[in-house]
């Protein structure tokens, strides 16, 4: 099954910018899915791309890079290249402070 980019709506407490702020305040964090998957967060400009010198929300595991959040995916499941956020940004949004 083929998913769209931005499929999938979520609602937030807070915005992608509240999120990235308390990230880079934070140096990053380390969180947990619903799943209990461990996974560190961290907010980033982006080099390359189309997206080039947007802020962006990392999602590592292990070390490596998993998915990322730009601003216009924030709120939806999949990101920009279709892959699944919601998880990350669920968790993420119920710690900011």
């Amino acid at each position: 099954m083929m998913f769209e980019p931005h499929e999938g709506n979520m609602i937030f407490q807070h915005t992608f910018n509240d999120a990235w702020e308390f990230l880079r305040r934070e140096g990053g964090t380390n969180l947990q899915t619903d799943a209990r998957t461990s996974f560190i967060a961290r907010a980033d400009i982006t080099r390359v791309g189309r997206h080039r010198n947007e802020k962006v929300i990392r999602f590592l595991q292990s070390g490596q890079e998993y998915a990322r959040s730009y601003e216009c995916c924030w709120g939806h499941y999949y990101n920009c290249n279709r892959t699944r956020i919601g998880m990350y940004c669920r968790a993420l949004d119920g710690i900011i402070e």
